[in-house]
């Protein structure tokens, strides 16, 4: 029989994966010229919906089963590998050579920085948990 631990972690490992794997396939979606955003702010609005997922995740801990979870952490990787390679590759454009390096330095940069703290947030949280 599986134990209450090893079956967390199990689940956890699944969400993990599904992530990793919507992320990736996120990534490929702006190849699909019909599917690219160019829109500025439709890229904004994009990125504001995703605060929605907060309240969305909240309750489906609450009260929804892990259908629903696995449902909603594949739809945050998929939009975030989406609007990430979106946002990337149109910032840019409209300005001149040096602008245009200047602003994928910055965000370049402001990628790593929210890498790096997520991993330290994440790091913490399995400190305070025992693990």
């Amino acid at each position: 029989m599986i134990s209450e631990k090893s079956y967390i972690f199990r689940y956890a490992l699944v969400l993990i994966a599904m992530y990793n794997v919507w992320d990736l396939i996120g990534r490929y979606v702006p190849l699909i010229p019909c599917l690219k955003l160019t829109s500025r702010k439709v890229m904004m609005a994009a990125v504001l919906a995703r605060f929605l997922f907060i309240p969305a995740f909240y309750f489906t801990a609450k009260y929804g089963d892990q259908g629903y979870m696995i449902f909603l952490t594949s739809f945050l990787g998929l939009t975030n590998g989406y609007l990430t390679v979106c946002v990337l590759m149109e910032a840019p454009n409209g300005y001149n050579g040096p602008e245009q390096n200047a602003l994928g330095n910055v965000l370049i940069v402001c990628l790593l920085g929210g890498l790096f703290s997520g991993v330290v947030l994440d790091w913490l949280w399995l400190i305070g948990k025992g693990w």
